[in-house]
C-alpha cells in the first residue's frame, strides 16, 4: 500500500472547506444555489455529466462543493462534488445517429452515491424544449457537452467518410425561404442611390497604350522604353520603395 493511499484509508478531517465555485478539467463550475442567487446571469455552470465503468452515463446539478483534508504527514487534499444526479433509467436517447440526449430534471437516481471527485466531472448544461405544449416533448431537457476552455471537440472520423449510397441516417437540409424582398436603398441610407450598368466592354483607343499591349503581348515590353511612351513612374511602390526611373531596377519592374 501506498503512503497516499494509507493515508486516505485514515480518514479526513470533520471540518471541511466549502466553495460556490470551482476550477478544473478545464471548466469553470457553479453550485447550483450559487447560481439561482445570481440575478441576470448570462451563464450556467453547474450542469455534471460523469461515466462509469459500467457504461452508464450520469447527469445531474452540482449542490455543494467540498474540500476534504486527510490525516497524515503529508498534506493531502481532495475536492469533491455533491450532486444531485437524474435517473439513468428516465434518460431518452433520440436519433441516436445525431448523439441527441435528453434528461426529465424531475427524476432523481436512487441510492446514497451523490459524491464524485473533481477530476471526473465535465460540463453540461441542459435546454428545454421551446414547445411546451405537446406532452412528448414537456419536462424533457436536451443534453448539451461543453468543450473545456481552449480546447475545440475532437474531430469524428465518421463526420468525413460518410457515404451517401451506404449511410442509412438522415441528411438535414436548410429549405429556402419562400418568397422575395426587395431593399429600398434610399430609404435606408437617406440619400438617392444610382445604379448605372454599363453593358459594353471599354476599347483601349490610345495608340501608345495600343503599342504597350502588344509589346506585353509579345513579351518584348522591356525592348525600346523611351521617354516618349510617357510612363508615369511616381507612385508605383512595391515592398514599400517608390520606384525611380534613374534607377536601373525600375526596368526589371516593367
Amino acid at each position: 500500500m501506498t503512503a497516499e493511499l494509507r493515508q486516505v484509508a485514515n480518514g479526513f478531517a470533520y471540518r471541511v472547506r466549502s466553495y460556490s465555485g470551482y476550477d478544473v478539467n478545464g471548466y469553470r463550475f457553479w453550485t447550483a444555489s450559487y447560481e439561482a442567487n445570481r440575478p441576470n446571469r448570462k451563464t450556467t455552470n453547474s450542469g455534471v455529466f460523469t461515466p462509469s465503468l459500467d457504461e452508464v452515463e450520469y447527469y445531474g446539478r452540482i449542490e455543494e462543493i467540498y474540500e476534504l483534508s486527510f490525516h497524515g504527514s503529508k498534506p493531502l487534499n481532495s475536492v469533491i462534488f455533491k450532486c444531485h444526479w437524474f435517473d439513468p433509467e428516465v434518460t431518452r436517447r433520440t436519433h441516436s445517429n445525431l448523439g441527441l440526449v435528453e434528461i426529465r430534471q424531475d427524476s432523481v437516481l436512487p441510492g446514497d452515491d451523490v459524491y464524485i471527485v473533481a477530476q471526473q466531472a465535465i460540463q453540461v448544461y441542459y435546454l428545454p424544449y421551446a414547445c411546451q405544449t405537446k406532452e412528448l416533448l414537456k419536462d424533457w431537457y436536451v443534453v448539451y457537452k461543453v468543450s473545456p476552455h481552449g480546447k475545440v471537440p475532437l474531430p469524428n472520423d465518421e463526420d468525413y467518410n460518410l457515404d451517401p449510397n451506404t449511410y442509412d441516417g438522415e441528411f438535414f437540409q436548410e429549405e429556402g425561404l419562400e418568397g422575395r424582398f426587395e431593399i429600398d436603398l434610399t430609404e435606408a441610407t437617406g440619400m438617392e442611390v444610382e445604379m448605372v450598368v454599363d453593358e459594353e466592354e471599354d476599347e483601349v483607343q490610345n495608340a501608345k497604350d495600343l503599342q504597350m499591349l502588344e509589346r506585353l503581348h509579345l513579351g518584348n515590353v522591356n525592348d525600346d522604353i523611351d521617354s516618349s511612351d510617357n510612363i508615369d513612374y511616381d507612385m508605383v511602390d512595391s515592398d514599400d520603395e517608390t520606384y525611380d526611373p534613374a534607377n536601373p531596377d525600375c526596368e526589371d519592374y516593367f
